[in-house]
């Protein structure tokens, strides 16, 4: 599997390229991904993707035909704006999301994003990347939904006790 980050600076190539995406996430999205997400995406321009935050990476497979998109991660406002992730079934179960949310992190250097407490493989792929529930929000359908954010590099977890905090409060 091959991730690697899309740019394009011709219109043309650019307009193509998007709406293959954004006919992969429809398709393979399994009606999980945000409307809002989608919405980022089809508004996005070359222009937009060298912005900081903003990062659109695919994850490829090597087929019969070619190299064959497995994957698609789309973020922006680090997360805050949109984190989209679609892979498609065959290439499930096996780190596809999980491959393509590290590799955002680690271009990104930050991460944050939603994902609805009825959705245990997406929160399985979160969280085996690295990402950390803070906080139960009411997602944009009314349901309960984990913000999810990475720990801050260098930085201690919310999770961690603080000094001078009693591991447990009854130490045997």
């Amino acid at each position: 599997m091959l991730i690697s980050s899309l740019y394009d600076t011709d219109p043309v190539q650019w307009e193509s390229r998007r709406s293959t995406l954004l006919a992969f996430l429809r398709e393979y999205g399994d009606r999980r991904i945000t409307l809002h997400g989608c919405k980022q995406l089809a508004r996005l321009t070359p222009d937009q993707l060298a912005l900081p935050g903003t990062s659109l990476l695919i994850a490829t497979v090597r087929g019969q035909n070619g190299r064959q998109l497995a994957g698609v991660s789309f973020v922006s406002g680090f997360g805050r704006e949109a984190c989209v992730v679609a892979v498609r079934p065959l290439y499930r179960n096996r780190q596809t999301g999980t491959a393509l949310l590290k590799a955002q992190l680690e271009r990104l250097g930050q991460l944050e994003c939603q994902v609805a407490c009825d959705n245990p493989a997406s929160l399985k792929m979160c969280f085996n990347s690295g990402l950390a529930a803070v906080d139960l929000l009411t997602g944009p359908t009314g349901k309960p939904t984990l913000l999810l954010r990475a720990p801050m590099a260098g930085g201690s977890s919310a999770i961690l006790p603080e000094e001078g905090e009693f591991m447990c409060q009854s130490p045997s």
